[in-house]
């Protein structure tokens, strides 16, 4: 049995082809491949920034965070042994102003934690053992020692004037040593959180009797399940999760690789009109083997699907390389780390890629549909010629 890409694949092989003909096939190929290869590759370069985005809020926010308690106690001791709960540390925050020792002031966000949980909860390294005299520790961002011009170990005064009881109408100051400096990189965190131990937060902010929440890190169990397991034990407390707080974040990153995709598929639009001509100068090429094969007893039908998968051997073959190559680009950058970044501009070291099968999909889908309106459009010419006037 003749294969069916035969006959198609010898009209496009053709000797007979004159030069301009080629050249278009060719172009419309490069077309194809480039496109493909431009929308893998950029593709997985969003995916990986945002991936990365979204580790380092995890590492430093929690998977989940719990408000709206009645009973706190009885319902921490009860979360933090659920399943799939790795960590439940309780918080305090509070605006407040801290005050270096040359005068300089900044406005920022304590937040009161066990110091134990840095390093193994919000991944930031820290030894609480390392601890040598009685002054207390806070740990600030980067943007705030550089705005601050202090560094590791200089002392600092802290105070909460919106959550204060005044004394002789002044508000209570603690004294604290810098313990370490920590750089997120990622969503101005760096110049909004100042890390104060549980002890201090509790002597500045005097009218919160309470901890504000509890961030969870999970192990094992997703967001949504372990939400619905705490919702069904406690159904008045208030659950959100990291993309519920930067959902805005999250939306105009979507709404960016949206646009990218569009704008990517006007390559493959480009292309799409050059196979249209190409298949349009291939039929007027070739109308006599078309008036041949009509006179044979081939249907219109029969030479429709003949354009249909001439069209499909360009632009299919050529999207498959493309593929093929960006794939291939995306394993090598992912395994090897080729292309390189300046760590004191992007909160990375190399340029991350990452793509999902959803993503190989839609754009296969695409291009696919793409290639066959393209057939259908030129196709439509046969049936305006009456190849019996040729032969």
């Amino acid at each position: 049995m003749m294969n069916k890409f035969k006959l198609p694949f010898g009209f496009l092989r053709a000797k007979e082809m004159p030069g301009p003909g080629k050249f278009n096939i060719w172009i419309a190929m490069l077309g194809f491949s480039l496109g493909c290869i431009a929308l893998i590759v950029s593709i997985s370069i969003l995916n990986g920034f945002e991936d990365i985005v979204k580790k380092k809020i995890i590492s430093f926010e929690g998977d989940l965070r719990i408000s709206g308690f009645r009973n706190f106690e009885k319902e921490l001791e009860i979360i933090k042994y659920m399943d799939g709960i790795s960590f439940a540390v309780p918080f305090k925050k509070r605006k407040g102003l801290i005050i270096a020792e040359n005068e300089l002031t900044e406005m920022l966000t304590f937040k009161s934690v066990d110091l134990r949980y840095l390093k193994n909860f919000y991944n930031i390294d820290y030894d609480y053992k390392a601890k040598k005299d009685n002054i207390p520790e806070i740990i600030i961002g980067l943007m705030t020692a550089q705005k601050l011009n202090v560094k590791k170990g200089d002392l600092v005064k802290i105070t909460s004037p919106l959550d204060q009881n005044l004394s002789f109408g002044i508000p209570r100051v603690n004294q604290c040593r810098i313990s370490q400096v920590f750089n997120t990189k990622v969503l101005d965190f760096d110049n909004q959180v100042v890390f104060i131990p549980e002890e201090i937060g509790n002597s500045l902010f005097v009218r919160k009797k309470i901890p504000d929440g509890i961030d969870l890190r999970l192990d094992g169990l997703t967001s949504l399940d372990v939400k619905n397991k705490i919702i069904d034990k406690f159904p008045y407390l208030n659950i959100t999760s990291w993309k519920d707080t930067h959902h805005q974040l999250f939306e105009a990153m979507k709404l960016e690789k949206i646009g990218t995709f569009i704008t990517l598929l006007l390559i493959i639009l480009v292309a799409c009109l050059n196979l249209i001509s190409c298949l349009l100068l291939i039929i007027v090429q070739k109308t006599k083997q078309f008036a041949i094969l009509k006179v044979l007893g081939a249907s219109y039908k029969t030479l429709e699907n003949l354009i249909l998968k001439q069209s499909l051997l360009i632009g299919g073959l050529s999207s498959l390389l493309g593929l093929s190559f960006g794939l291939l680009t995306v394993f090598v950058q992912t395994r090897f780390g080729i292309i390189k970044l300046p760590s004191d501009i992007y909160f990375v070291d190399v340029l991350p890629m990452e793509i999902s099968f959803n993503d190989i999909f839609l754009i296969n889908l695409v291009i696919f549909l793409m290639i066959m309106i393209a057939a259908k459009i030129s196709s439509s010419k046969i049936r305006k010629t009456d190849f019996l006037k040729v032969v």
